[in-house]
Order: C-alpha cells, then structure tokens, then sequence
C-alpha cells in the first residue's frame, strides 16, 4: 500500500511539472514552472521550503515595483514578458505615470510576482539536465543584480524609451537570456550573453552611469546606483574573484592545479561540483561567483553592515573571507622555515603562524572585512546623500580616506558633483565633521612607508647573506637549501630560510601592516634580525 501510494504522488508532481507549462500562458516563456510547482510533494519541499524565508520569495515586497512596469517588474517577478504589459491606469506623464497590474492572470505580463525558482533554473525540465555546477555562472544572477550599471545596455541597440502600450520595448534588464549560463533567443530581441550587454570595465567617459574620478581618473566606483545598490556583478566583474580561475592558469601550470587545493578557492564549480565529478583545471569555467558567498536558497546567519536586509551569506562575515584567505599549510600553526608563504591574511589578523615571534595578538580588524573592503559608494539622486538601505560595494577594492575625500563625481547630482561619503575607515573611525577619517590617512600612509622600508632592508639583508653562504641570489639560495634534509642545514642556512619565510608571510599578505599592526612590525624585524644573524 504503501508503494503504491508513493507511485501515485510521484505520478501527480510529474503530471504537475510537465502540465503547468502548458497552461502557463501569461509571462514570455510558456514553459515556465512555478515556485509551488517545484515545492511539491516528492520534488523540492525542503528547499522550497529554505527559499520561502529569503527576499526573492516576497511577494509583498515586490508588488510596488511590478506596478512601475518594464522598468522595474522584469527583476521583481516571474517570468515577465513586456510586450505583455499594459497599464490598468494613467497616463504616462511625469505626474500621472502609468500603473500596471499586480495581479498573476491567464495572459498577463508575468507569471508569479516574486523572483521564481525557473528565474534562475530554466523550466520546463531543462533544470533537471543541466549539471547542479553550472549554477556557478555569476551571469545567472547578474541578470538583475547589475541594475542602474548598464553604461553600455541593450540602449546602443535598442532606443532609450520608457514601456508603452505598442510602443518600443528597451528592456533594462536582460530579458531572453536562459539560465544556467545559456543565452536564449526571442522574436524581439537578439538574444546575448550579459557579459555583451553590460559595459563591465568602468568606462573613462560614463555612459548612463555615473562614477567617481580622481584627476583625470575614472574610478571603479559608481556613484549613482538602484536604489539601496544592485550592481554587484558588474562591481565584482572587475576585480580579482571574477578572475581567480584565469590568473591561476595564467601562471600556474595545470599539472600542478591538479596536484594541490588551488581549485577549491579558485573555482566555484569545482567548490559546487560533487567528490566523484570534480572538474580538472582544463575543464573547470568560473572563478569565485556569486555562489561561493551567497545561498540563494536560505536565509543566512546575519543582516547587512549597512542596511537590516539579509545577505543570504553561507556563514557569517566574520568567517567567510578567511575560508580561502588564508595559508592552508600553516593552518594554527607556525610556518615552516624554507617555505614560501601563501596569502595568510587570516593567521596575520589572529597574530599566528610566523617564525620565532611570540604567537596569538590578533588585530583590531579581525573580523572586519567587509567593513573595510565592501562600503557603500552609492548616492541618492535626488539629495546627494548616501544612498537609503545602502549595500556592500563589491569592487572589494580598499577606498583610502584621501581618496574618498578627493574624488568627486563624474556628473552632478543634486545640482553639484559630489565627493564619496564613505572610506574603507569609516565604520569605525568616522567622526562627526570627517565621515571619511582623513585623519587616519596619515598613520596609514606612515605604516605602510615603514612596513616597505623594513621589507627593502630585509632583502638587502638577505641578498648579503646568501651570497655569505655561498650562493648568487636569494632564490639560489632558497632553493639549494630547500634540497637539503632540514637536520643537515647549518646555523646560517636555519637563520636564512627562517628569515625568507617570514618576509614571505609579510609580503604575500599584502596588507603592508594596516591588517595587523603590532604583530606585521615584529614579524618584519625578526626577518631582518634573521637575516643579519647569518654567517658562513
């Protein structure tokens, strides 16, 4: 009885799946398979389950922006077609603008008033083909989340023009481009991968998009952005983990890729694929994505730094960049002589894992990487005041209080140009008549010019001593002694490769001491004390 009543249930959600489809006559795609569709018994209850408690499923939330129209309702509901939009009221003015339908009908322009599950997997079945990896693709995700960045749109293509009843369709959003990385094809619209509709490099003469620029240079850092931020791809298609697979490979030979953990920081498809099926370095596609920090599927551990939205984050932001920024062989201990030290970001902010310093002062900044990496740039367009519900700034790049102080922004808003509210300082250093912390510009540049002073003697140091000991260069050097049984090294060889590693450990993490002050300085001086110490 009991099997046949499973078979029964398995019959249903399949007549289910293939037969909503056919009956899904409003929205642009007639195979579209709804959210309830996809929650049925024996298909995806749990995880339809896990997506009800995250914004995409908020109907409330997204009914003001479905009555704007094309504008806005592409990226706020399921399955919108455009041409399907006609206004139930107004007139299309300035002070009469058209209001559209919020109610889901038979032949209306969308098919559910909520970011779907076939928004990002493709209806129709084709989800169930497509390898759980390919979700890696940040393009998935940037067909809405690029809002207000479209300096080159679909504009250059299609003429800039609001909605209108029969008249032209200028979709801001991507609309036509299939999940799961492939582009589709639609009567009105040529089809193209979003990389070809967003201009991604920050343009030297802003098209439709406003940034900041310092001199003569354009910054990556827009200014005037979708309301509360939404151009977090084309903020992250510009920096190192848009392209963490690629300059990998550049430098790295792939039999080496193969032999080690590059991949599991370097590649998002290979972190998404399962144990039996990893992707080789030749096979692997994407970088670090939008999936490597965000669980489209759940409602993450913490809201926003700036704002009380939830970040879908898959841990907590005290954790999440130090899973892969970090040096996985020195873990909780200390790095070993001779070796050269990889990105250790995580075990400088603890104040762990150099040579021969006392272990375990960590950094007033542990924790804080989002703060410091990720602050909003946005402005309001009407008032020029930092952008309401303001989101993270995914350029990752640090603004330094001069800068923010210094810039100004490439067209006016609010009748001026304007300079950045926030610095990389900010949260914590701001102060009533300096929200920027320009005054903390000058420890910051004194830290650095002696962190870059000791590491140049440190390297004269080193030079010196190799050649003490025998040999050209410090390579030479690292490289002979390397060879050698570690108990057949001599005293000078222990102090030499100490000395290497922990300039290496200073230098590969990059911070040139603002991460972590106190224990950066004694680490860079044991260096050189190391290096000294060397004779014959």
């Amino acid at each position: 009885m009991a099997k046949r009543l499973l078979l029964v249930a398995i019959i249903v959600a399949a007549i289910l799946v293939v037969a909503a489809p056919a009956l899904a006559f409003n929205g642009f795609r007639a195979d579209y398979t709804t959210a309830a569709t996809c929650g049925a018994v024996s298909c995806h209850p749990d995880k339809h389950a896990e997506w009800m408690t995250t914004a995409h499923s908020g109907i409330e939330r997204n009914t003001e922006q479905i009555a704007d129209g094309p504008g806005c309702a592409g990226c706020h509901s399921g399955n919108y077609d455009p041409q399907k939009a006609v206004p139930i009221s107004g007139t299309g003015t300035d002070e009469d603008p058209y209001v559209y339908s919020t109610e889901v009908t038979e032949n209306g322009a969308f098919s559910e008033g909520m970011v779907g599950c076939s928004t990002c997997h493709y209806g129709g079945g084709t989800q169930h083909a497509a390898p759980a990896s390919a979700l890696a693709n940040a393009d998935i995700c940037g067909q809405c989340h690029a809002r207000r960045g479209n300096s080159k749109p679909p504009n250059d293509k299609y003429p800039l023009a609001s909605p209108t009843p029969g008249g032209t369709i200028n979709p801001e959003y991507t609309i036509g481009y299939k999940m799961l990385g492939e582009a589709g094809t639609i009567d009105w619209v040529d089809a193209l991968p979003i990389t070809d509709l967003l201009n991604i490099p920050t343009p030297a003469v802003p098209v439709a998009q406003n940034y900041y620029k310092l001199g003569d240079e354009t910054l990556p850092w827009a200014a005037r952005t979708h309301d509360g931020g939404a151009l977090q791809y084309e903020e992250w298609a510009m920096e190192g983990h848009a392209n963490a697979l690629t300059q990998i490979k550049k430098f790295i030979p792939e039999s080496v890729i193969n032999q080690g953990k590059c991949l599991e920081c370097h590649s998002q498809d290979y972190r998404m694929a399962p144990d039996d099926a990893k992707p080789t370095a030749a096979q692997a596609k994407y970088g670090i994505t939008c999936a490597s920090c965000h669980d489209p599927h759940a409602e993450g551990p913490q809201t926003g730094v700036w704002n009380e939205r939830n970040s879908q984050l898959t841990t907590t932001r005290q954790q999440l960049c130090v899973e892969c920024h970090n040096d996985p062989e020195i873990g909780t201990g200390v790095a070993k002589a001779g070796t050269e030290v990889h990105h250790p970001m995580k075990q400088m902010m603890n104040g762990t894992g150099a040579i021969d310093v006392p272990q375990g002062s960590p950094s007033v900044h542990r924790g804080k990487c989002v703060q410091c990496h990720m602050p909003p740039t946005g402005l309001d367009r009407e008032t020029g005041a930092p952008t309401a519900d303001a989101a993270g700034n995914h350029t990752f790049a640090i603004i330094e209080p001069d800068v923010a102080a210094e810039a100004l922004t490439t067209n006016k808003i609010a009748g001026a140009k304007r300079d950045m509210y926030y610095s990389a300082c900010t949260t914590c250093h701001s102060r009533p008549d300096d929200s920027q912390a320009t005054w903390l510009q000058g420890t910051l540049d004194d830290r650095q010019e002696a962190m870059s002073a000791w590491d140049a003697q440190v390297g004269t140091a080193q030079t010196v001593a190799a050649k003490r000991l025998g040999y050209k260069s410090i390579a030479a050097a690292n490289t002979a002694i390397n060879k050698k049984p570690m108990s057949k090294w001599t005293k000078g060889q222990r102090a030499f490769q100490k000395s290497f590693t922990n300039r290496s450990y200073i230098e590969t993490e990059g911070s040139r001491g603002i991460h972590n002050w106190d224990y950066a300085r004694t680490v860079i001086l044991k260096a050189l004390e190391q290096a000294r110490s060397v004779r014959k």
